[in-house]
Formats: structure tokens, C-alpha cells, sequence
């Protein structure tokens, strides 16, 4: 895909506010001390944790999701491209590349404006902030593989946050900023997110998902910085533990953000890369619930519902 000039004269969004309370949570949440207040508050809804875990184990179960769950638990990742729906995928490549044919006019449109090295795409999809659950991006995030491997990962039903269609583009002669720095996710304690590639990504010009498996990353469990640069990264552990996601078009792949170090999106001239993003967490979230990011439409189980918090 050709880089596309998305250059307009729009004023930069200006950031929410963040109360004091959620700015003080955040900075807890970084460290050990997270674990306390995910215990404490999960000690305060046993039943309901108990009836997520029945719901979980009516989901069918195979031995490549478990050995896949597993893997997750290990090594904070896992390549999931052969155990996922593959129709599925297409329907999400085809809301994709929908959507990247009107570039310029959804640029236009888009709420999450901060980051300059990429657009996100569904802003027009989402009705008072929230996605039907029959849109192809929630049903992919829903598929009893992708549950089944995260939940038993979890030891819990998981809790779907959001899904996100992102494109990333060249910034030439800018620094390096947000995620295109090393950093973990805060959203929780556990943090899995789901991603299919909806373009090749051959080599470290299409700006793979780039992080560092769970292990090499534990020195940086407790840090408060938010992103680091490349040098603060290699002076723990070295250039070796990096692994980058060079991968074809709809390989799919799970990460557990909050363990493993990770950063993307170093797009080089003349490329670009298409992501698919579903992020998990598990219930019940350490930071107050946000406004519903999903609206019933059709029927849905008593699983689903669940999952989206419906």
C-alpha cells in the first residue's frame, strides 16, 4: 500500500482531563501494589467471579487452545493465525480495507487525534460510543477460540474493553512518541490484546508489532516511567530478547501487554501497516468502569453478554 497524505488543517484535539484519584490509581497500578486492589476487589464479588468461571467452562475446549493458553501464560504471547476463525478474519480485512478507500474523509473524522502516526478508522461506527455486537470486529473478538485460550489464561471469562482499527503511517522527521516507544499497558493488571495484520508485514519497514516475552520484561514490571527509548530498554536487556511480528496478511496473534514490553508503528517511507485490536481484561476492572463500549444488537448469550458487560 502507497503512503497516503492525511496533512489537514485541524486543530490538535484537546487531551480529556484525568481526575486526580485515576492519575493516583494509574501510578498504583504500575507497580505490585496493583495486585492488592485487584485482589481486594475481586474478594468483594466472589459470586459474580464464580458465575463468569461457569460460563467460561461451557466453552468448548481443544488440546491447541490449551497447549495455546499455556504458551500465553509462559511467554506472554502466542501466535494464534491457525486456531482462529479465518472467516471471520476476512470479514474483518474486508471492514478494513472498506474503510481505508475513504482515508482522507474519515481522517477527518476521527476522535483519537493524538497520535499523528496513525488514524483510527471506526470512529463512524460507534453510536454514543458504543459498537452493535453484530459488527465484525466485536463478533471476531467474541469467537470461542479467542475467549477459550484468554479465559484460561485469566482463570476467568474475560471482559472484552474495546476493539480498534488503526493505520500507521510514515512521520518523517518527527521523534519517535507514544507507542512507538517501549512501554506496558496499565488498563489492568491483565491485560490480553488480540491483533490481526490486515496488510503484509515483511520486514521491520512495515512496522511490525515489535516487544520483549515476558520474562526479558520482568525487570520492568515495577518502573513508573510511562515510554522509554530504545537505549533505557537495552541497557536491561539487550537488543537479543527483541522480537519483532514479520508476518503475512491475517496472521493473528495474542499479547499480554501488561507483562510484556512492546512497542510498533516505526513506519518507514512508502509503507504502512492496517492493525485489527481487541483488548481484554479481567473483571473486575481496577479503574472505574468506563461508559458502555458495546450495544445489543440481535440475540446474544448469556456468555456474550458477559463478556461485553450487557
Amino acid at each position: 500500500m502507497t503512503a497516503i497524505d492525511t496533512t489537514t488543517d485541524r486543530p490538535a484535539p484537546s487531551k480529556p482531563k484525568v481526575s486526580q484519584f485515576r492519575r493516583l490509581l494509574w501510578h498504583v497500578n504500575r507497580t505490585d501494589l496493583g495486585w492488592a486492589i485487584k485482589a481486594a476487589l475481586t474478594t468483594l464479588q466472589l459470586p459474580a467471579r464464580a458465575k463468569r468461571i461457569e460460563l467460561l467452562n461451557r466453552l468448548p475446549s481443544k488440546p491447541e487452545w490449551s497447549e495455546a493458553s499455556r504458551k500465553l501464560a509462559a511467554d506472554g504471547y502466542v501466535d494464534v493465525s491457525e486456531l482462529v476463525d479465518r472467516s471471520l478474519a476476512e470479514a474483518v480485512a474486508a471492514v478494513g480495507e472498506a474503510k481505508v478507500s475513504r482515508l482522507n474523509e474519515l481522517t477527518d473524522k476521527q476522535q483519537l487525534g493524538h497520535k499523528s502516526f496513525w488514524v483510527s478508522l471506526l470512529d463512524e461506527d460507534l453510536v454514543n460510543g458504543a459498537f452493535a455486537t453484530d459488527h465484525p470486529f466485536v463478533r471476531y473478538a467474541l469467537q470461542p477460540a479467542a475467549l477459550r485460550i484468554i479465559g484460561d489464561f485469566m482463570h476467568d471469562l474475560p471482559q472484552l474493553s474495546d476493539v480498534l482499527l488503526t493505520l500507521s503511517q510514515p512521520t518523517p522527521n518527527q521523534a519517535l512518541s507514544y507507542s512507538q516507544l517501549w512501554h506496558l499497558d496499565h488498563d489492568d493488571k491483565r491485560v490480553c490484546k488480540l491483533f490481526i495484520y490486515l496488510t503484509d508485514v515483511r520486514d521491520t519497514a512495515d512496522g511490525p508489532f515489535t516487544f520483549i516475552p515476558a520474562g526479558p520484561s520482568r525487570p520492568f514490571r515495577n518502573t513508573l516511567k510511562s515510554h522509554m527509548s530504545d537505549a533505557q530498554v537495552f541497557a536491561k536487556t539487550g537488543p537479543d530478547a527483541v522480537k519483532e511480528m514479520i508476518a503475512p496478511r491475517l496472521s493473528s496473534f495474542i499479547v499480554n501487554t501488561a507483562r510484556c514490553l512492546h512497542m510498533g508503528s516505526r513506519i518507514q517511507s512508502d509503507h504502512n501497516r492496517l492493525l485489527y485490536t481487541a483488548t481484554y481484561i479481567q473483571q473486575p476492572r481496577i479503574f472505574p468502569e468506563p461508559p458502555p463500549r458495546f450495544r445489543a444488537a440481535g440475540a446474544l448469550t448469556e456468555l456474550e453478554r458477559a463478556v461485553m458487560r450487557l
